[in-house]
């Protein structure tokens, strides 16, 4: 998945929730690959291994324990991010990442320069199943946004208040 499905399904979800903090949600929609694609650049050479620590049960469940004995609700929220995540990459169909460091070291990607791998992931919209979600998520982005155009306008109204203040 890309970004569209990953935030905007994330934020969808939260409807079904009590309570959420949506900045936290939406940060935990995408932490897995904010953390891991980097990483897999840096320790392997290739964004291509753009699923390791954070896209593992472990992560999450370190994340679920803080959660648990916080009760700070910025991190659930951030942590069922993860979680929704982890999902929407149908992550159980790599145990390998998903169960590690039990089944042994995460696997080795096809080593792929930034471009080819971006050529890769675009490429990946010609599949139904990856573009029918980002579609979906995409249209929830513009349905939250249009339903939160006033809190937004007042915002901004706010923000341009205080700057005229600070200009005099």
């Amino acid at each position: 998945m890309l970004l569209f499905a990953h935030v905007g399904l994330t934020l969808a979800s939260a409807r079904l929730l009590h309570r959420m903090n949506l900045a936290a949600l939406a940060l935990g929609s995408m932490l897995p690959d904010i953390i891991d694609k980097p990483l897999g650049l840096i320790a392997f050479g290739s964004p291509n291994m753009g699923r390791t620590i954070a896209h593992t049960l472990l992560f999450l469940l370190l994340l679920a324990a803080l959660s648990f004995c916080t009760r700070d609700i910025r991190l659930i929220s951030l942590t069922w991010g993860v979680l929704v995540h982890l999902i929407l990459d149908a992550i159980w169909s790599s145990p390998e990442i998903l169960f590690w460091p039990l089944l042994g070291p995460f696997p080795e990607g096809q080593l792929l320069d930034t471009l080819s791998y971006l050529e890769m992931l675009l490429g990946g919209l010609m599949n139904p199943g990856i573009l029918i979600p980002e579609l979906a998520g995409l249209a929830y982005l513009l349905f939250f946004g249009y339903s939160r155009r006033n809190e937004a306008f007042a915002r901004i109204d706010r923000f341009a208040k205080k700057m005229t203040f600070w200009a005099r």
